[in-house]
């Protein structure tokens, strides 16, 4: 009895540090959206013009509106490669992390049907409260979510733009 009263008060103590632990890095991860949502809307406008430029510039090229040289064009496909790849990392690592932060909750609510002992369900109902009342989301100021939908709407936004800009037949010199 007292070997399982010494366990138990351990896991409790555990479950307390990792209950703290868990609201500290979110609440880091929270000062880091907003340290960096202004720079990451700035810098989402300069790749959305850079890619949307590059784009067009490069169907300019290839339906033959534009002569260059083939190195222009490799730079031109790389530079927009960096671009767009910037941001599916920061989207991607957005949505790991709110995941990862997520799936915390997922795992105490199956070991909360599992215990028997009031106290431990207490601290995991706790836990799990903490983690569903203090969501770990990025966003650009507000305007919108840092996720990996952003990804899909950065890319259909500048194909709309690319084919606006086709449609208006504005060829770049």
């Amino acid at each position: 009895m007292i070997n399982y009263k010494n366990h138990k008060e351990n896991i409790m103590h555990l479950m307390q540090t990792l209950r703290h632990l868990h609201l500290e890095i979110t609440r880091i991860g929270r000062q880091i959206n907003s340290d960096y949502c202004v720079q990451f809307l700035f810098e989402l406008a300069v790749h959305f013009t850079v890619v949307t430029s590059n784009v067009y510039y490069l169907y300019c090229v290839f339906s033959g509106h534009i002569t260059v040289n083939n190195e222009k064009v490799i730079a031109m496909a790389v530079w927009g490669s960096i671009y767009l790849l910037k941001i599916i990392l920061i989207n991607w690592l957005c949505t790991s992390a709110s995941i990862e932060a997520y799936k915390t909750s997922e795992i105490l609510q199956s070991f909360e049907g599992s215990i028997i002992d009031n106290d431990m369900k207490e601290e995991i109902h706790q836990f799990t409260q903490q983690i569903v009342l203090n969501s770990l989301n990025f966003s650009a100021c507000g305007f919108f979510s840092i996720d990996n939908s952003l990804t899909g709407k950065f890319c259909t936004t500048v194909t709309t733009y690319v084919v606006i800009l086709i449609q208006m037949n504005t060829i770049v010199t």
